[in-house]
């Protein structure tokens, strides 16, 4: 299994090439943010995040934005914290408009376009690097999140670190390499919480296929790493257990959004596979709710109800699985889902939310060549050639995520790196297949 570390063999020109892809992504995000977000009026979760920063710069702790004009500091961890604190860092510095944090946000979002070029490097080459940065650059389903002031755009950042990571423990393995791992999903659960599911879905596998070592050593290697994301999490848990009747171990959102997936308009009407914010609020009235009753409370409630309309509509649960699939790749009433976009989820102008949607699917079907490429050269060298699954770790938790909640485009966010990445695989093996053809061809026609 172990190999070289692919920095000790880069080209010369790899460096230098990286960092103007990384200079134009730079560009492409700050043109977006001045150009049609300069006047962005942030609502919903961007709002939250906004504010909540600022209050946290001003030393009020992480409270609810939505309630301090009326005077209510109302305890929140409707979302981890971590992008949150991000945010906070140009407010603590005097920097707290919504045009410094979308700025702020962009340099989140070049510093990703980097690192996909180092993680494609890891999987493919130097070649396969640029053009993943290349892709990363330019796909709006990577840019736009950083004009849309919501916790993607450190998702993405957190998931694709977490990605390098785990090649450079199977380039050479290590239980400090793998604890790293570990760090990086206790990391990334900090800003979107299903990045929790990492540790089953990519630090399992790297133990299970460190077959250089016994089972007692890869065991213990496999607790430090889950030891580890548990102590970059513990903080933030055991903070809400100062703050709240029932324990919230990374968000209260879960549960609100469980009752808004499942109900009666989302499995029959028009928002199938996706969410209805009315659900909750009927929930809210019906059990009488009010701002007394902390986040924990509430989302007693709320899950009580949701999983009760699960049990009672399973014979209908296939098919709204089946729809959130189909919407989670925009092949279930496309316009309804760029309209979506645009008006629910802040994506603007809707052009954006168009472009976004064609890419994707032309990225979609590239990353399927790339698996099929990396899949190739596992059976061909065996453990000498980097593995694929832990590019389809981030996929995989996308597709549990929809299945328990609903498609969002947000929600498809930390598997766009990887997608980036086996993109580039499959353009690189294409240019190489196309060279070759080309090469033979001319030599049977010198012949």
């Amino acid at each position: 299994m172990e190999c070289a570390d692919p920095a000790e063999r880069d080209p010369r020109w790899f460096r230098p090439a990286l960092m103007l892809v990384v200079v134009a992504a730079l560009a492409v995000r700050v043109a977006y943010v001045l150009i049609s977000r300069r006047n962005f009026d942030p609502h919903g979760d961007a709002f939250f995040y906004h504010g909540a920063a600022n209050l946290l710069a001003d030393g009020k702790g992480f409270i609810s934005p939505f309630f301090v004009k009326s005077g209510l500091h109302r305890a929140a961890a409707e979302h981890p914290p971590l992008y949150i604190v991000f945010l906070a860092v140009p407010s603590v510095l005097g920097m707290k408009s919504v045009l410094a944090h979308l700025l702020w946000s962009c340099l989140l979002g070049t510093a990703t376009v980097w690192l996909v070029g180092l993680l494609g490097r890891a999987v493919g080459g130097a070649r396969v690097g640029i053009v993943a940065a290349v892709i990363a650059a330019v796909y709006p389903n990577m840019w736009a999140p950083d004009g849309m002031l919501e916790a993607e755009t450190l998702s993405m950042f957190a998931a694709t670190a977490t990605l390098l990571l785990a090649y450079r423990y199977w380039q050479r393995p290590s239980w400090r390499r793998l604890v790293l791992v570990g760090i990086g999903c206790g990391a990334g659960a900090l800003a979107r919480s299903e990045l929790i599911l990492l540790v089953p879905f990519l630090v399992v596998p790297l133990v299970w296929t460190t077959r250089d070592r016994a089972w007692r050593e890869r065991l213990r290697w496999l607790g430090a790493a889950v030891v580890a994301a548990a102590i970059v999490i513990a903080p933030w848990t055991i903070y809400n257990a100062t703050r709240f009747v029932h324990p919230i171990l990374l968000s209260a959102q879960v549960d609100p959004l469980l009752a808004s997936a499942n109900c009666d308009s989302v499995y029959y009407g028009d928002f199938q596979g996706y969410f209805d914010i009315q659900c909750a609020a009927a929930i809210a009235q019906k059990e009488g709710l009010t701002l007394r009753d902390d986040e924990s409370q509430e989302g007693v409630v709320y899950r009580r109800e949701a999983l009760a309309y699960v049990r009672g509509h399973l014979s209908r649960l296939p098919v709204v699985e089946g729809v959130r699939l189909l919407r989670i790749v925009g092949l279930y009433k496309p316009s309804l889902y760029v309209r979506a976009d645009w008006y629910v989820e802040g994506r603007d102008p809707i052009w954006i939310s168009w472009a976004a949607l064609y890419s994707f699917w032309v990225v979609a079907l590239l990353s399927i060549g790339g698996v099929v490429v990396l899949r190739g050269r596992a059976r061909a060298t065996g453990d000498r050639a980097p593995p694929v699954y832990p590019l389809i770790a981030p996929i995989a938790v996308v597709l549990v995520t929809v299945l328990v909640t609903y498609a969002s485009t947000r929600f498809r966010t930390t598997a766009e790196p990887a997608l980036a990445v086996l993109a580039a695989v499959a353009i690189v093996a294409a240019i190489d297949t196309a060279r070759t053809r080309l090469r033979s061809t001319y030599a049977s026609a010198r012949k």
